[in-house]
């Protein structure tokens, strides 16, 4: 396989030359291994995919679809069982938010109404003029429509004097297979800002890819972000989760199994890096985006189950972003 064309300094100067918009431009993707396999040869045979977000239609039925954890290797006591001590989670302290500064808080307009209130997400800086977060804060699949415009604080902390630095997005891309099928799998979204902003916060997240399900069972992750809710203070600081991986899920037929974590993060989180030490250098680097909830089941009435799905960062999403992309510019 080639490697991604963004990984090479050709790529990092294009990238610093601007965007252009009369071609494809080629994204930022990581180098993904030659041999990655989604599957062990132990899991359970795929069958035809069901409702992508719902896993067991009785209880007394067996899961489909899921791929245990070693934590967790029968993944149906999830459903019947508290996770608050499974993750931990707070404000990240004023040292930690200088190592983190490259994560910030994404305010979305998503109606050309000036009085009504802006949405809110996360994303991360993961290049000197990009930035990382999921495909549905910039499309609305549910009404097919983008995003009107969205911008970008590094470090937001609704309580510091101090002037963090901010950008708006210009243009972004995602996977076609998005606006077909919004699946975990594929909500992510590579965005082009008005601002050398890497340079200027002075920190980037470099996406990488992960080998396969039982790295997250051999490495801390940390989901960093934003979550909005009224428990979190109106994501007026920025937070972060420390939690067990509990399961990989997948939406059926060739997809793969896109990790769940234990948190309690909600709303606003989406597009939250997920973060790990790289194993060789030591730095810091992302390795999911947070798409939304996990749940094993949905039935009426029943609460969230506490953890947060991200796509597999791996060949299939990085080939869909950099083969088959859907571009869009936004009005600044």
């Amino acid at each position: 396989m080639d490697e991604h064309p963004f990984l090479t300094p050709k790529g990092l100067r294009l990238q610093l030359q601007g965007r252009r918009v009369d071609s494809v431009v080629p994204m930022p993707m990581p180098v993904y291994p030659s041999d990655y396999v989604p599957r062990r040869d132990d899991d359970p045979e795929v069958v035809e995919p069901i409702d992508p977000f719902e896993f067991d239609r009785g209880v007394n039925q067996p899961l489909i679809n899921i791929r245990p954890s070693a934590k967790f290797p029968n993944p149906a006591v999830l459903g019947d069982m508290s996770l608050a001590g499974h993750f931990r989670s707070g404000v990240v302290s004023q040292t930690l938010v200088k190592e983190l500064q490259a994560v910030g808080r994404l305010f979305i307009q998503t109606s050309s109404d000036a009085q009504r209130e802006l949405a809110s997400g996360s994303a991360w800086i993961s290049g000197p003029s990009t930035i990382v977060t999921c495909a549905h804060n910039v499309y609305d699949f549910s009404n097919r429509q983008w995003s009107l415009r969205l911008e970008f604080h590094a470090g937001y902390d609704y309580y510091s004097p101090a002037k963090r630095p901010s950008c708006r997005v210009t243009s972004c891309y995602i996977p076609r297979s998005y606006m077909d099928n919004p699946a975990t799998n594929h909500d992510i979204a590579i965005c082009y800002v008005d601002r050398n902003i890497g340079d200027l916060v002075g920190s980037q997240f470099e996406m990488r890819s992960v080998p396969d399900n039982n790295f997250l069972d051999r490495n801390t992750v940390a989901i960093v972000g934003y979550p909005a809710g009224s428990g979190f203070d109106f994501g007026k600081q920025m937070r972060r989760s420390v939690g067990t991986y509990l399961f990989g899920q997948s939406a059926g037929g060739d997809t793969d199994f896109a990790p769940a974590m234990a948190t309690d993060f909600g709303g606003g989180a989406s597009g939250c890096p997920w973060l790990t030490k790289d194993p060789d250098s030591g730095e810091t680097i992302a390795i999911g985006v947070t798409s939304g909830h996990a749940k094993l089941r949905y039935l009426r009435g029943e609460a969230n189950l506490q953890s947060l799905v991200s796509p597999f960062f791996g060949a299939k999403l990085f080939d869909a972003l950099a083969d088959d992309p859907m571009y869009h510019d936004f009005e600044i």
